[in-house]
């Protein structure tokens, strides 16, 4: 995924805030009720997001996948691709001035509220196709 800056004139830049699975007994939130009110309030996060003009993206992520990898002359094909302590739930794009201020922006997650952890990374410059 590509974010276009269409507006060149902002110098901000782009923060992943990667949702990861650790931290949340989510098993726990199911038997409270509290686990559809959570997803709830992260979406309403994300709208906040976009009204206060930092929001630039967001995708969850299928529980299911693979990881690929060469051996020697072979490809190798695993899964799960993670623990279930690792796994990636999602991500959401933020425009900030810097890494505190995504910081900052993640910290407010309801995700992170419940004990999700957040990784925050700034998006690196690629060479365009």
């Amino acid at each position: 995924m590509t974010t276009d800056n269409s507006n060149d004139t902002d110098t901000r830049q782009t923060a992943m805030l990667i949702l990861r699975n650790d931290g949340v007994d989510w098993a726990q939130l199911e038997v409270e009720g509290r686990s559809k009110a959570v997803f709830q309030k992260f979406v309403e996060w994300v709208a906040d997001l976009k009204r206060r003009g930092v929001y630039a993206g967001v995708e969850g992520l299928q529980q299911s996948g693979k990881t690929v990898r060469r051996k020697g002359a072979g490809l190798v094909v695993d899964s799960p691709f993670a623990e279930g302590r690792e796994a990636v739930l999602g991500f959401v794009l933020v425009r900030v001035n810097n890494i505190d201020e995504a910081c900052a922006i993640a910290g407010e997650s309801p995700h992170a509220e419940v004990g999700g952890a957040m990784e925050v990374r700034m998006v690196a410059a690629f060479p365009k196709p």
